[in-house]
């Protein structure tokens, strides 16, 4: 089974290039002290973390819509993806370069016909694409710590900066679709994800 089209493909892999170079890109304060914009060591493997923890979360998505007799398909978001370049030059890391949209349907006698998601259907597609970017990050944090590793480290803070970032209630991120359907679901995730990025910040 086919699972992306064509043109999906082609949207996560202009996405993935985008989240890429805005983890690589270096802090100012280390480019103004004559480091390269590009973290060009650790940019192969941010490549390959973003590649895994994308199509991992977009296949979740897809997993649990077909469970909903719907169709997850992720779509680029080029305004997403002009105002992330433009922060990452400021050091920030504005990382919502597309999000998913869900289409139901279901089978009849006439065929295929439109159908309206409940709003829990609605939020547990949501779910399970940034609950697998927070199961990466739980358990990477915690490899990290008995087994202390810069590449650990850094799957724990991608996928735990994906899945904060995702939970940020503004559509079309996912934050805003469980939000609408639960927010007290919400605001724990929001206050997991918040948690496990602290240490970064400290």
């Amino acid at each position: 089974m086919k699972y992306f089209s064509d043109e999906e493909i082609r949207d996560i892999a202009i996405a993935v290039v985008v989240i890429t170079f805005i983890f690589a890109f270096r802090p100012l304060q280390e480019i103004f002290q004559g480091a390269a914009p590009i973290d060009l060591a650790s940019l192969p493997l941010y490549f390959f973390i973003v590649v895994i923890a994308f199509l991992l979360h977009e296949l979740a998505h897809k997993f649990v819509a077909i469970k909903f007799n719907s169709s997850a398909v992720f779509k680029i978001w080029p305004q997403g993806i002009l105002l992330a370049l433009f922060l990452m030059l400021f050091g920030l890391k504005f990382v919502a370069a597309g999000a998913v949209m869900i289409s139901p349907f279901k089978f009849g006698r006439w065929g295929f016909r439109r159908r309206d998601l409940t709003g829990p259907e609605t939020g547990l597609i949501a779910l399970a694409g940034v609950a697998v970017n927070l199961v990466f990050a739980l358990l990477f944090s915690m490899i990290n710590v008995v087994y202390p590793n810069p590449a650990f480290a850094l799957i724990y803070f991608v996928n735990a900066w994906l899945f904060l970032f995702n939970m940020l209630p503004v559509p079309p991120l996912d934050g805003s679709r469980i939000m609408a359907w639960n927010i007290g679901v919400w605001a724990l995730l929001i206050i997991i994800g918040a948690f496990l990025l602290l240490p970064f910040f400290l």
